[in-house]
């Protein structure tokens, strides 16, 4: 089993241990100071109150509540998406020869468009990201080590519920950017492969109101040689815009008419090498770390760790790091670009 899953049991399994200890305690008879309290049945997750774990709302209308990850192209602003703007959380890094790529990541299943895209393939730090949140894992094909990585960790992925879209088709992406992958298709391999819809997973922060002591009107990140990411905070709306890549590229807008921005923006700082198996690709030791969230237009330093599911933490690195209600877009560049971070 994957170490980073460790934490996950499912809902069958804490039903019977429930059961077994009703009838240790004499036939079942409830012995707890609140007889109020929820039953856990087979086919729900334990938490029920709504909430959404990734942005802090109370909107989750489903007991799915596994998170579905999927790779997205991102190094183009000619290249058509398709409804990552829907996203409740987002993960960008390098790939390879400069090239940023993302996660875009839903919080369930059923809060997952009718179509996804360009779908791309998988890369070793993509894959030990999405398995820190112990994400269905969607990609097509993948280099060896982000393949290898998949079943090194014991990852649940979809990979073969593409279509070639029309529109990405007729328009200026280039072949190998005109896959998607529709809901229809996703649930059909998910089921087929017996992959649990649900979680005991319980986030990577917590929600609530810390002030930074640094600026942070403006988000300046240096991803690769060649790329940047930058986001421009509205503070009338309070939420950061992405641009395309530096501060003087357009703001981000999908195809279908979204603007991608977040609530909170965060930084993570890592060591980056040259993948053993591709000296043309990279990846990352994601193990731990330092990083800079910044929300409400302020800044502040952050520690995170994958050792055990994903964790971000507080600048002493033991307080869960606590982040305002909305979406997170997540940046992950080298610890060598650290002093090339600019905020304003």
């Amino acid at each position: 089993m994957n170490k980073h899953l460790r934490f996950r049991l499912t809902a069958a399994a804490l039903a019977l241990v429930m059961l077994l200890s009703l009838t240790a305690c004499g036939g079942g008879e409830d012995t707890s100071s609140d007889a109020s309290a929820p039953s856990v049945s087979a086919d729900e997750p334990i938490a029920k109150d709504g909430l959404n774990v990734l942005t802090g709302n109370y909107d989750m209308k489903t007991s799915n509540n596994r998170f579905i990850a999927y790779v997205i192209t991102d190094e183009d602003s000619r290249h058509i998406q398709l409804n990552i703007e829907d996203a409740d959380f987002y993960f960008e890094s390098e790939t390879e020869a400069g090239i940023p790529r993302m996660l875009a990541v839903f919080s369930s299943i059923d809060r997952v468009p009718d179509e996804i895209g360009p779908v791309r393939s998988a890369r070793p730090h993509f894959a030990k990201f999405a398995s820190s949140l112990d994400a269905i894992y969607c990609h097509i094909g993948g280099s060896n080590s982000g393949l290898g990585a998949i079943k090194k960790y014991g990852i649940d992925d979809v990979y073969n519920a593409y279509v070639v879209n029309e529109t990405l088709k007729n328009s200026q992406n280039f072949s190998w950017n005109r896959k998607t992958f529709p809901k229809t298709k996703v649930l059909a391999e998910i089921n087929q492969r017996g992959h649990s819809l649900t979680t005991d997973y319980a986030g990577p922060y917590q929600f609530g109101t810390v002030e930074g002591t640094g600026a942070a009107t403006t988000v300046d990140v240096k991803i690769s040689s060649n790329y940047r990411m930058a986001f421009t905070y509205d503070t009338a709306r309070g939420v950061y815009q992405k641009h395309r890549n530096s501060l003087s590229s357009p703001v981000h807008v999908t195809h279908t008419g979204g603007t991608i921005e977040a609530t909170n923006v965060i930084v993570m700082y890592d060591n980056r090498f040259t993948d053993p198996l591709d000296s043309k690709r990279i990846d990352f030791t994601l193990e731990s770390g330092s990083g800079i969230i910044a929300t409400g237009g302020k800044s502040r330093e952050i520690r995170w760790s994958l050792t055990d599911g994903l964790k971000f933490y507080e600048a002493d690195g033991v307080t869960p790091l606590t982040v305002a209600v909305g979406k997170t877009y997540v940046c992950l560049t080298s610890d060598s670009y650290k002093e090339q971070t600019t905020l304003n």
